[in-house]
């Protein structure tokens, strides 16, 4: 990050505070069933967070980990989709960085993903306990409520440290990465239906088809614009 003002070192701090305090409340809640699942997805989630592309013209960066982080949250309890989900986000922000990245901004990006995740995981669950009819529009609206809320959150910063306006900032962000995150809820939604229909393990064997997704997204924003990929 460039030299915050007072305003942008707030906010910061706020987001840093907020996602600490959510990410060691949510990890006491850990819970499974099933410890080889767990460690399956968990290496999986990591994986893809190598699949990586920048959004051109901003500071940020968005992986095909959140796919992981929708399996994550409706498969798996809220502690084990944050012990997935942010050691995932931790390697998407070291792996082959073309820049050297502060701690700052590698753990402003954990604090947002653990609050993208809790956020994003208590309403679904909620809409869930009604019954399996409503799992469908559970899927929708916890892939709709962290992406609001993870790229709400990333363009407050940058708009804050380039002291530009929000609502453009989170446009560009939106334009460039909201086919992206809608073809990984689409391939989040076969891990899942695999997942509950034949077991863990056939889920596995859908991340392919996630890795050909990011290709294919990675080319055509190169294409387009030019994309910096990272």
């Amino acid at each position: 990050m460039h030299r915050m003002s007072p305003r942008a070192n707030i906010y910061l701090q706020c987001i840093l505070g907020t996602g600490i305090f959510l990410l060691v409340s949510g990890l006491t809640q850990f819970e499974t069933n099933d410890l080889p699942r767990f460690f399956a997805y968990l290496f999986a989630a990591m994986l893809s967070a190598t699949w990586k592309f920048k959004v051109p013209g901003i500071p940020a960066s968005y992986s095909a980990l959140f796919a992981f982080i929708l399996v994550g949250i409706a498969n798996f309890s809220l502690g084990e989709a944050l012990a997935i989900g942010c050691p995932a986000t931790l390697v998407q922000c070291l792996w082959r960085a073309k820049e050297r990245r502060s701690p700052r901004k590698v753990l402003f990006s954990v604090a947002v993903v653990a609050i993208g995740i809790t956020v994003a995981y208590n309403p679904p669950h909620f809409l869930l306990s009604q019954g399996l009819q409503y799992a469908p529009r559970m899927i929708s609206l916890a892939a709709l409520v962290y992406f609001l809320v993870n790229t709400a959150l990333v363009s407050g910063m940058v708009a804050l440290v380039w002291e530009e306006p929000c609502l453009p900032v989170w446009r560009r962000i939106v334009r460039h990465s909201g086919y992206y995150y809608l073809a990984g809820g689409v391939i989040a939604t076969l891990i899942i239906v695999a997942n509950r229909l034949w077991g863990w393990q056939s889920g596995l064997t859908i991340v392919p088809l996630l890795y050909l997704t990011y290709r294919y997204y990675r080319f055509y924003l190169a294409k387009r614009d030019g994309a910096a990929v990272l």
